[in-house]
């Protein structure tokens, strides 16, 4: 659908002038044209309709409010909710204002913030980051466009659903929201489909009676065993279709039958125990460019990094990922849209809680979708109101767990923010820590497209606007600028993939004391320099390689013993395999030494119940093995005084059968003994 569009802060049409407006099309956001305006107009031309009733269904950031010719139709607040606006039957003139106005600098925003936006109203991951321009190019627009739509003198308005597991099968409460014209009775017939698999269809048909107005009716629908939906790693996401069809008007919804809950920390999916291995994401500032193409993409990117979770980071995004997700088998965290710090005021709660349960009514349907979170950080807001949105949450889905807030705490950064990567070693943020990471370069020549000639020598005024960190990058990470972008590149992106595979390592074997993790993050939402593992184009920075090995379903882990050593010192200290998968396993796994030389270091045959994690080698067992077991450690240590110095890595591969589930490489450093060792290790 096209549209013309003015920005122009006109508060009615009779103000609008009659020239500057241009033809665009929907969805639109004015930011992506280069405009910076905090109101935008469209304008449709639209002919008489052929149906009893006409409607428009819309998405607008962040007010909206429209007219028929000089009629007022009503007004809309929020950005991920559709609006539903019931239009004249005759030829008219639609005006609709999208209003995203910049809050107040220092007395709204940042601490005092109106609109609940999250991530698209303040974060460090957008346009000038948490600096004063962080609301610049903001997320104004028509983002998911327009439709229009004529029904009869009863409207199926929207369809949505929950199901609870009975002892033979599901119970399905479906909701229906319609609007009559008059009371009236109706039938309306239920079907459903199976969407990514072969099987039978399921129908039945009610008759309701309706009063005048709009109305949400609630019906059951008892269904028999049916096929789970389940992650991709141990099962199959079956998915179904649920559809309503009344007087030739047809709704669908998604829907795959699992159950949910919460043990001792870990997520009970389907009466079984899964290990979140996840990230968090924001795949956009700017969701009028996003298409289900790029959900695609996004899905099978977090699939080959061998993730089976991901946190929708602090707002909603487009419908088209839950889609994605939904037929991937990825299970996903949804937070509600508040970020940091908002008013207290009793408008701003009661907006907050009406946005959440609408929030549940129009992406509830996705089985994807496992915990809603109500605040992300939410500083002087943790005990008011948090807590009031995530009540209401529970109320509007009893079904899924809810957490009221992702707490500082949850959010580890050391090696970042504080101290250093080898703390993750006393598991911060456990049992499920939902942020950790480092900063990471994208490409130089992406650098260089979007910085221009302040990209090198750096103008940091400059990259701080595209979310750099210097004083986190040089004083707590102590990453070298090097003589060159591409140095600083390099330098900058091994770091950020060392700190993730040594979290995330660190917590895998730590697993029962952790049950998961969200690592911080997936992709750069814009052309900024942020802890994304793939840039704004996708293209992976070393991080993506590092979360992927380290999140094999499968891992070996090597625990070195020290990074630096003289020669005939153990190569490492402890290896662990672990695996997160539901039936046993028999593995092999072999190490060796390469470097100046190659060394084989031995190969063994481990058996693993399901979801175990065990250490199967500990070099200080070995110091304490019987007199006469230590020939074997004494001529180990002999071959090992024999290597010339130099960097070596210590590599461990465990394998099934010929399959190769993981591999994870330290390096070592021998060098010269400052005092000859005499006899074996000890």
């Amino acid at each position: 659908m096209r549209a013309h569009f003015l920005p122009h802060p006109a508060e009615t049409p009779l103000e609008l002038p009659a020239e500057g407006w241009r033809q665009v099309s929907l969805p639109h956001q004015w930011t992506l044209d280069g405009v910076e305006a905090e109101v935008g107009w469209y304008r449709l031309e639209l002919p008489g309709a052929a149906g009893a009733r006409r409607w428009a269904r819309l998405y607008v950031d962040y007010f909206g409010h429209a007219w028929a010719d000089g009629q007022f139709l009503g007004a809309h607040e929020g950005y991920f909710e559709p609006w539903l606006l019931e239009l004249p039957r005759e030829p008219h003139t639609l005006w609709i204002r999208a209003a995203a106005p910049k809050e107040p600098y220092g007395t709204v925003w940042p601490r005092q913030k109106h609109q609940i936006k999250g991530i698209f109203g303040q974060h460090d991951c957008r346009p000038g980051g948490t600096t004063a321009r962080g609301q610049e190019r903001g997320t104004g627009g028509l983002w998911g466009g327009l439709t229009i739509f004529e029904t009869g003198p009863v409207a199926l308005l929207h369809l949505t659903h929950q199901a609870f597991r009975r002892p033979s099968g599901w119970r399905v409460r479906i909701m229906l929201t319609m609007d009559a014209l008059e009371a009236r009775r109706v039938e309306i017939a239920l079907t459903l489909h199976p969407e990514n698999f072969d099987g039978p269809s399921h129908t039945t048909t009610r008759t309701v009676e309706l009063s005048a107005g709009r109305q949400t009716l609630s019906l059951i629908w008892d269904l028999p065993e049916l096929p789970r939906w389940e992650i991709w790693e141990r099962g199959f996401p079956h998915l179904f279709r649920l559809e309503s069809l009344m007087d030739g008007q047809r709704l669908t919804a998604p829907i795959g039958f699992r159950t949910l809950a919460q043990e001792d920390g870990w997520l009970i999916l389907n009466g079984r125990r899964v290990f979140l291995r996840g990230t968090n994401i924001i795949p956009t500032q700017w969701l009028a460019a996003y298409t289900p193409e790029d959900a695609d993409r996004d899905a099978r990117l977090l699939k080959e990094a061998h993730l089976n979770a991901v946190r929708v980071h602090a707002h909603l995004t487009h419908p088209a990922f839950y889609e994605a997700c939904d037929r991937e088998g990825l299970l996903v965290w949804q937070d509600f849209p508040l970020q940091w710090g908002y008013a207290e005021d009793e408008a701003l709660i009661r907006e907050a809680i009406r946005q959440a349960r609408a929030m549940v009514d129009h992406f509830g349907a996705h089985p994807c979708i496992y915990l809603w979170c109500a605040h992300n950080e939410p500083t002087h807001n943790r005990h008011t109101l948090a807590p009031l949105v995530a009540a209401a949450i529970r109320a509007a889905d009893p079904i899924r767990p809810v957490k009221e807030a992702s707490d500082f705490r949850e959010h580890p950064y050391p090696g970042w923010y504080w101290g250093h990567l080898r703390d993750f070693q006393a598991l911060p943020g456990a049992p499920l820590p939902s942020e950790f990471g480092a900063q990471a370069l994208p490409r130089a020549e992406l650098l260089r497209r979007v910085l221009g000639p302040d990209a090198w020598p750096p103008k940091w005024e400059t990259w701080v606007y595209h979310n750099f960190q210097p004083e986190q990058t040089f004083r707590v990470a102590g990453v070298e600028r090097g003589e060159s972008l591409e140095a600083f590149v390099e330098n900058s992106q091994r770091y950020q993939a060392r700190l993730i595979e040594f979290a995330i390592h660190t917590y895998r074997r730590a697993k029962g004391r952790i049950v998961g993790y969200f690592h911080f993050m997936f992709v750069e939402p814009w052309e900024g320099i942020t802890w994304a593992v793939l840039d704004v184009e996708r293209v992976p920075k070393r991080g993506y390689f590092a979360l992927q090995q380290a999140s094999s379903p499968v891992l070996v882990s090597i625990v070195p013993y020290v990074e630096r050593a003289g020669v005939g010192q153990p190569p490492f200290r402890e290896i662990w395999v672990i695996s997160d998968l539901d039936r046993p396993l028999s593995l092999r796994v072999s190490l060796r030494l390469e470097g100046p030389v190659a060394l084989p270091l031995g190969e063994m045959t481990v058996d693993l119940a399901p979801q175990e994690a065990r250490c199967i080698f500990n070099v200080m067992e070995l110091f304490e093995a019987p007199l006469e077991q230590r020939e074997a450690l004494d001529t180990a240590s002999a071959i090992l005084q024999e290597l010339p110095p130099g960097r070596y890595q210590v590599i461990a591969e465990a394998r099934e059968g010929e399959h190769l589930w993981s591999r994870h490489t330290v390096e070592i450093e021998y060098l010269e003994p400052l005092v000859k060792q005499e006899g074996g290790f000890w």
